[in-house]
């Protein structure tokens, strides 16, 4: 099996574990508002999301499609001694495995951004609203892509770890894509490097596929704190719903 470049570099690019800490503080006012017991970490990548909702006392499960990062996510729950749940499928599957079965759904850290056209992400999105109990909730976060769509940002994170610097930033390709690029720079010549084309999914398209996907009462911020969506400066585009 060829390991994907997120599974390689994930836990030195994005801070795993110590970043766990305030993951859990920004989704606890979610967690408690809508009452969370049991919850399903759509798109778990390496599983940081499953730790911090673990310790706040949510029974979670792990959902996606990329073996090399569910690999990674039950190694890094096999060293802290966790036993939580895992299934690798598409989105699209969710409902047929988990059926009727959550509290909420989390779909956090880009997990909607591969998606390529509006059949597919609310395809998606139905399947994830099958997964939930009447009355539960669906939070998502993607990054706002506007910013980049308009040329008025391009890098998206910077972080050094030990010899390695890690840069991922994203440039027009046209009026609807992104050329995204993650670059690992190691010692040496070690040089490490991945390109995708992410759909510009913007608020109205986002949210109009939400709603097609039998969500209500939809809230649209600019960050998990709920801070104010603002197209042209906000970090993230945040949506939420309930069935």
């Amino acid at each position: 099996m060829t390991t994907s470049f997120l599974a390689r570099h994930y836990n030195a690019m994005t801070g795993f574990p110590s970043r766990i800490d305030n993951l859990a503080k920004s989704i606890e006012p979610w967690v408690r508002e809508w009452n969370v017991k049991v919850a399903l970490d759509a798109g778990c990548g390496g599983g940081a999301l499953m730790f911090a909702l673990d310790r706040l006392d949510v029974e979670v499960a792990g959902l996606d499609l990329n073996e090399s990062m569910l690999r990674l996510a039950m190694d890094n729950a096999r060293a802290a001694g966790k036993s939580f749940r895992f299934h690798g499928a598409p989105f699209r599957s969710a409902s047929a495995i988990y059926a009727s079965r959550f509290d909420a759904v989390f779909v956090l850290g880009n997990a909607l951004i591969g998606h390529d056209n509006d059949a597919e992400m609310i395809e998606s999105l139905h399947s994830l609203h099958g997964t939930l109990k009447p009355g539960g909730y669906i939070l998502i976060q993607n990054l706002n892509l506007t910013p980049f769509a308009l040329g008025l940002k391009t890098v998206i994170n910077r972080r050094v770890d030990g010899d390695t610097r890690y840069l991922r930033y994203a440039v027009p390709m046209d009026s609807e894509h992104l050329i995204f690029s993650a670059i690992a720079d190691g010692p040496g010549d070690a040089i490490d490097v991945s390109t995708h084309i992410w759909t510009v999914w913007d608020r109205a398209r986002l949210q109009a596929c939400v709603e097609a996907a039998g969500f209500k009462q939809i809230g649209v911020f600019g960050g998990i704190n709920s801070s104010p969506y603002d197209p042209r400066t906000s970090t993230d585009l945040v949506i939420s719903g309930i069935k």
